[in-house]
């Protein structure tokens, strides 16, 4: 069991530690998308490369198309990876912004308030939940500690403030994803064949947005230079939480792999903006609050999903 936490508290900072390198490499090429695609990009090789040597890997993959045929499966619940394309894009238009912490702490507001649409709608494979009270108010905890981690910066910082508010959607858009990803999976059996789906239509969103924005002449490739060598990892980041997550949950359940995956999310966070240069003057007193509170809001949820579940 330690064991199996360590590995979701190391997976929860590999989330953090992909903010900070897709976040370099968006201030480094000084495009957004482009560090994006090249995120998603190399994520999609590493799970190709995969997909190449395990045979069930690409037997998850027909079943989920042979499920699209017959009806077991909509196409547009196949498609959830065009949500995470659009998440790593914000990722790396906010991060260089307002830092790992502040946009983690918005992330994971949107995705707890989010959850509770994703519930009442049916998105996910549970079908429709009820929403309680006191799912409600955890919702509102979670916007409670993202007011507290930007209070000392809403004047004057339109910025920030947009950089906020994006990561709020990308963190609810992230609660659909997790939804119907619960329904292709179910017909996968192959939680990697899932993450391939999900890195392909990434990608491909991505492309598309690189395409508009340059017929626009808004997206130009640019020349890399000076760019760290641990800035291109962000894609092997994402697949190896990615599956981790998959792994553990059969193991430890959704509520400890939540709160342990949480614990090294936010405290990571924390850590890397702190041995940041650029984003250290960027944490204060009312960050360290905001990432509790939301920890506090998430933790709440968590209990509360399991005990929805046991009864």
């Amino acid at each position: 069991m330690p064991v199996v936490v360590g590995l979701c508290v190391l997976g929860g900072a590999l989330a953090s530690l992909q903010s900070r390198m897709n976040g370099e490499l968006s201030h480094r090429l000084g495009e957004p998308v482009e560090a994006a695609l090249w995120s998603f990009g190399s994520g999609l090789i590493v799970v190709t490369v995969l997909a190449a040597v395990m045979p069930r890997l690409r037997t998850g993959v027909r079943q989920v198309w042979a499920g699209v045929r017959l009806g077991r499966i909509r196409w547009y619940q196949c498609v959830g990876g065009m949500l995470g394309g659009f998440f790593v894009a914000v990722q790396s238009y906010a991060v260089p912004l307002v830092g790992i912490a502040v946009f983690t702490v918005a992330v994971v507001a949107g995705q707890v308030g989010n959850a509770l649409v994703v519930d009442r709608l049916g998105i996910g494979p549970a079908g429709v939940q009820r929403v309680g009270v006191a799912r409600v108010l955890a919702a509102a905890l979670a916007l409670v500690g993202v007011v507290i981690s930007v209070s000392d910066r809403l004047v004057g910082a339109h910025l920030a403030v947009v950089a906020v508010v994006a990561a709020l959607i990308a963190g609810g858009g992230g609660s659909v994803q997790a939804g119907i990803n619960g329904r292709v999976n179910a017909v996968s059996r192959e939680p990697l064949a899932t993450t391939w789906i999900n890195f392909g239509f990434g990608t491909a969103f991505l492309l598309a947005l690189a395409a508009g924005r340059s017929l626009g002449g808004q997206f130009h490739l640019s020349q890399p230079h000076g760019i760290p060598w641990w800035a291109w990892w962000g894609g092997v980041c994402g697949v190896t939480f990615i599956a981790i997550a998959a792994w553990a949950v059969h193991h430890i359940g959704v509520l400890v792999y939540t709160l342990a995956a949480l614990a090294g999310q936010l405290g990571s966070a924390l850590v890397l903006d702190l041995l940041s240069p650029a984003a250290r003057h960027l944490i204060g007193g009312p960050v360290v609050a905001g990432v509790a509170v939301t920890f506090a809001a998430a933790a709440l949820g968590s209990v509360l999903a399991l005990r929805r579940r046991a009864s």
